[in-house]
């Protein structure tokens, strides 16, 4: 096996894989990385596994890595070498004392037979050791439960059981690998899947947790289909026991309506899932009702459309672009008192320029109007 890294990759590597040999520890890939190289597609993030402390192992590397953050709890840190971030992780044995609970490491440094048994699918269990070989990369692959076949069958296994009881976020990460590189969940894993759907325990679930990874998952380039997948295969049991009664299309033609980005679609789909209660604004004028709404995320925004169907929101959208040429120091240059009256004047102007566009094309039109209805003596 081959990896196409860039120079500045391979030096860090060959540095990584010196020192470990210097010091007897064993350094790999692990999951992604291997899968996508398999899979042909470029790999974008280089993550190294130490069979051992991976901050232990950072901790002697040369003065060129830095040492960026760590997570003691579970032995990981961050290094940078030549301004790339690379995240450094250690083999262990993890429990789930409770269904979709937080994992609890059970111990650090295990070799990668046992770690193996704690990834989510057979197609993100390959390692791939490396080490250096008359100052060339040498590369090595174990696969310990058939992952590179599962890969070529384009199959999702898990490695146990109790998978998706232990993490139900599998099934939604699961959906992930669906839509990006064609893989479809195997026969016993639609059965382990629905079994769990049955019974859901949510007593301690991190249910943030959950909501974390299908947000991330609702922002890349499938998160329509996604978002589709999980309302119509019922997943939003896994945050919920209330029975959301979701119409997707309504939630996909508001994303239209408003121009949302993937982020915005994501944190607004989260929003519906979520399904708080929301009041419908009253406002004294269009000024306030901009002033608001131009303060609210994007996401929000459309919420609350989703939740009102104020027409508000509609108007707002087509006009929240409009600006005023003027402000207070304008006014205050024109002799008018520094004082609350500034903001009265400005916000009926705004209110007259909203519905009368075409009659304010220039700073000197506004200034006419304002001396006009606002005069001085």
């Amino acid at each position: 096996m081959n990896f196409n890294f860039d120079d500045n990759v391979n030096r860090f590597l060959k540095i990584i894989a010196k020192s470990a040999s210097i010091q007897n520890i064993r350094v790999f890939f692990v999951g992604g990385a291997v899968r996508d190289n398999f899979l042909n597609i470029d790999v974008k993030d280089v993550d190294i596994l130490i069979e051992g402390s991976a901050i232990e192992f950072a901790r002697t590397l040369p003065d060129c890595i830095k040492l960026k953050s760590l997570h003691e709890d579970f032995d990981t840190c961050k290094v940078v070498f030549e301004d790339k971030v690379f995240d450094m992780a250690s083999t262990r044995k993890e429990s789930y004392p409770y269904s979709g609970c937080l994992p609890v490491v059970d111990e650090v440094g295990v070799n990668i037979e046992e770690d193996c048994l704690r990834r989510d699918f057979t197609v993100n269990s390959l390692y791939c050791e490396f080490s250096v070989v008359n100052d060339n990369l040498f590369y090595k692959v174990y696969d310990f439960v058939n992952g590179i076949e599962d890969i070529e069958k384009k199959i999702l296994k898990s490695l146990h059981q109790k998978s998706y009881i232990d993490d139900p976020t599998r099934i939604l990460r699961g959906l992930g690998f669906k839509y990006r590189f064609g893989f479809e969940f195997s026969a016993e894993d639609k059965k382990l899947i629905n079994d769990y759907m049955l019974n859901i325990d949510r007593n301690k679930m991190s249910i943030d947790r959950a909501f974390s990874v299908l947000e991330k998952l609702l922002e890349g380039d499938y998160g329509k289909c996604i978002f589709k997948e999980v309302v119509n295969n019922e997943y939003l049991k896994i945050f919920t026991s209330e029975n959301l009664l979701i119409n997707i299309e309504k939630v996909f033609s508001i994303c239209d309506l408003l121009g949302l980005n993937n982020y915005d679609f994501a944190s607004f789909c989260i929003n519906v899932i979520k399904n708080q209660d929301i009041d419908k604004y009253s406002f004294k004028s269009k000024a306030d009702m901009f002033k608001l709404f131009s303060r609210i995320k994007a996401s929000d925004l459309a919420y609350y459309y989703y939740k009102t169907l104020d027409d508000n929101v509609i108007y707002f959208k087509k006009n929240e672009n409009i600006r005023l040429f003027i402000n207070g120091n304008d006014l205050i240059q024109l002799g008018y008192p520094k004082d609350k009256k500034i903001g009265f004047i400005l916000d009926s102007l705004f209110e007259v320029k909203i519905d009368k566009m075409a009659e304010f094309k220039t700073k000197t039109d506004e200034i006419n109007w304002v001396k006009n209805n606002f005069p001085l003596f």
